[in-house]
């Protein structure tokens, strides 16, 4: 099966228009599920840490539950942070089958994100940036995006 990109994948998920982007605290699924019945077309989970939902069981059953991903809850894009490419990549394959699309983010500006070095704090490191989306767009069967801030000049 080819991995759809592009306007492939903006009409296979039913070209939306209202979009709940993630938000800290807020984007978990009956936030999504609440947010659809009031209009909204696709949805994000909020930000989740790849490394600790690859590696801690306990935070995956914390931050995400059968119902994630199900029926009701697509088309559905899972959001990390990341600055380990075998990390994130091990955190996609856990989520590929429950979503539409992957996030990687890279403009979270807060202090937790400076402090474990994802977000923003990655701007300048267009090798490890390059690497991260590379290998998720190599080896998942979902279409990759990245939330990226904009430089002050081009």
């Amino acid at each position: 099966m080819q991995k759809l990109s592009g306007r492939q994948l903006f009409d296979k998920i039913g070209r939306p228009t209202r979009i709940v982007a993630p938000m800290v605290d807020q984007s978990e699924l009956a936030w999504r599920i609440l947010s659809r019945r009031y209009g909204a077309t696709l949805a994000y989970t909020p930000m989740l840490h790849a490394k600790l939902f690859a590696t801690s069981k306990k935070y995956r059953e914390d931050n995400w539950s059968p119902l994630d991903g199900s029926d009701g809850d697509r088309p559905l894009v899972v959001q990390f942070c990341a600055n380990d490419p075998v990390h994130l990549l091990a955190a996609a394959k856990l989520v590929e089958d429950k979503c539409d699309a992957v996030d990687l983010n890279l403009g979270c500006p807060q202090g937790i994100a400076k402090k474990g070095h994802y977000g923003s704090f990655l701007m300048e490191e267009w090798d490890l940036i390059h690497n991260l989306i590379s290998t998720l767009h190599k080896n998942l069967k979902v279409a990759v995006s990245a939330k990226i801030r904009i430089f002050d000049e081009p």
